[in-house]
């Protein structure tokens, strides 16, 4: 990752409301307009770094594709808080915990350098952030890795029930939050 001025017209994109909140982070950690990555998932995994330390979760909201090649052109990363624009399907009503949050990260194919550039990025929420220990539980930041899918296959096998299993896991790691996921991913 490095910055550059490449002559693209970046936009930072502010926002103006009341509550307004800005995350505190390690240098290391903080994004700025023109840095560079190999891929996207590159793109993903440092935003989701950078949004566990700051206390919220992060999703895709669009991403463009090209045509003729399939490849991502352009992706746009939100917080978990953003608002879905439409739903065209029917749902089970739930409560919406959703505030409309303004947070994302805009990224873009450059061709000439075969690389993904930040051109978009605003780091203002307007809703609290989540505490260290329950950051863990946001759908971005949870992992379920494939050895402790394969314990768990075994454990049921031998008819260990799912939340005696993460009782277990709880134990072996030292604490729920180290775990990382919840018995849904079980």
């Amino acid at each position: 990752m490095m910055v550059v001025n490449s002559g693209l017209n970046f936009k930072n994109y502010a926002m103006e409301c009341e509550g307004q909140m800005t995350p505190e982070v390690r240098s290391e950690l903080k994004l700025k307009l023109g840095l560079e990555f190999d891929c996207c998932d590159d793109v993903f995994n440092f935003y989701n770094m950078y949004a566990a330390e700051a206390g919220f979760g992060i999703r895709c909201s669009t991403t463009r594709t090209c045509t003729l090649t399939g490849e991502v052109t352009r992706k746009e990363y939100v917080c978990c808080n953003a608002l879905i624009s439409t739903v065209s399907h029917k749902r089970r009503r739930r409560g919406c915990t959703r505030t409309g949050c303004k947070a994302k990260l805009v990224i873009l194919k450059v061709k000439y350098k075969n690389k993904y550039i930040v051109v978009g990025f605003n780091e203002v929420h307007n809703h609290d952030m989540t505490t260290v220990d329950k950051v863990h539980l946001l759908r971005s930041h949870r992992n379920l890795i494939e050895s402790t899918k394969a314990y768990s296959a075994d454990m049921s096998k031998v008819n260990i029930p799912i939340h005696k299993q993460l009782s277990l896991l709880e134990v072996q790691v030292r604490g729920l939050e180290n775990v990382g996921f919840v018995k849904r991913y079980v």
